[in-house]
């Protein structure tokens, strides 16, 4: 097998070299030909991701979920196969299919795991792994890239959210979920492909990403007071037994409102609008995963290939979000 990874450089909180470092001291031992890539600008991996897709077998996106989502828009309506690296901040994807969080253990997780396919959203034409969302939490996820750029975690939102709440102003929306109809004035919208949200939040208990189907988490809005008390149990999953919380199932959500809403796919902002289609895409992408959590498209590598040596000097650090 041969690799192609694509390192965001803020992976490892701006400690890329290491984890660069890491990559190659486990792909060298294990004698399999690999190569490292660091994109130099947003929206580059999609790039690199498309066209290592057409020479690699394993495609790996070494950063947290939105490098994830960068490096999925590039391989979907390919053959390559995925893999993950986490070394972002949250890692709610990676966490989804228990993927070790040390870069040494991953690593072996590509050359030794199974692959399992997975089901991929689409959010007005941009593919999505985890979940997509508008509203307040969108407005969150903007205003956060705005202030405080490349860095994430749970302190930088929950600082965000205290910041924009009095700014996020509910409007009333239709919700179509497959040929069900809602009317409702949420506070946010969550169409999750997995459980977690964000990395520890668990928008979507019940949610699994290869049933074909989207878990649609809908908030209706709520006071200041009553979103502090009950925060903590998007953490438990135990907010879906909240009177201001409805569960619904389907593999088609469209949204309409009147005023341009703010919305997010795998927490990376894009522009607000009024009118959002997203649909499942049934086992779109095959994703290595530790042997308990495969199936049985084992990975057999082959040991004829020799490890590229690369050079640091060749790295063009530029940070993104």
């Amino acid at each position: 097998m041969n690799f192609q990874f694509i390192v965001n450089p803020s992976a490892g909180q701006g400690k890329y070299k290491q984890v660069i470092n890491s990559i190659k001291q486990v792909l060298s031992e294990s004698q399999q030909h690999y190569d490292i890539v660091v994109p130099s600008y947003k929206g580059e991996a999609t790039l690199l991701a498309k066209k290592a897709a057409a020479k690699y077998d394993v495609v790996v996106a070494v950063g947290g979920d939105g490098t994830i989502n960068e490096v999925i828009n590039g391989l979907m309506g390919t053959d390559a196969i995925f893999g993950i690296i986490p070394a972002g901040t949250g890692n709610g994807f990676a966490a989804e299919f228990e993927l070790p969080l040390r870069i040494k253990e991953a690593c072996k997780v590509l050359l030794n795991g199974h692959t399992r396919w997975i089901d991929i959203g689409n959010a007005n034409g941009r593919y999505f792994v985890g979940f997509a969302g508008l509203g307040f939490d969108a407005l969150i996820a903007k205003f956060a890239g705005e202030m405080f750029g490349p860095l994430r975690g749970i302190w930088i939102y929950f600082f965000a959210g205290l910041l924009v709440f009095n700014r996020y102003k509910p409007q009333p929306i239709s919700i179509e979920i497959d040929s069900e109809l809602l009317e409702v004035r949420p506070l946010l919208v969550a169409i999750a492909n997995t459980k977690r949200y964000g990395g520890r939040a668990l928008i979507a208990p019940d949610a699994l990403p290869d049933d074909g189907m989207f878990d649609v988490c809908v908030i209706r809005s709520m006071g200041a007071f009553a979103l502090i008390r009950h925060l903590s149990k998007l953490f438990n999953g135990k907010h879906i037994r909240l009177p201001y919380v409805r569960m619904y199932k389907g593999g088609s959500v469209a949204i309409k409102a009147q005023d341009p809403i703010p919305f997010h796919v795998d927490g990376e902002p894009l522009d607000s609008c009024c009118e959002m289609q997203f649909t499942i895409i049934p086992k779109a992408i095959r994703l290595l995963v530790p042997k308990e959590g495969g199936e049985r498209d084992s990975i057999r590598m082959k040991d004829e290939y020799h490890p590229i040596i690369y050079s640091d000097s060749t790295l063009n650090p530029l940070c993104y979000g």
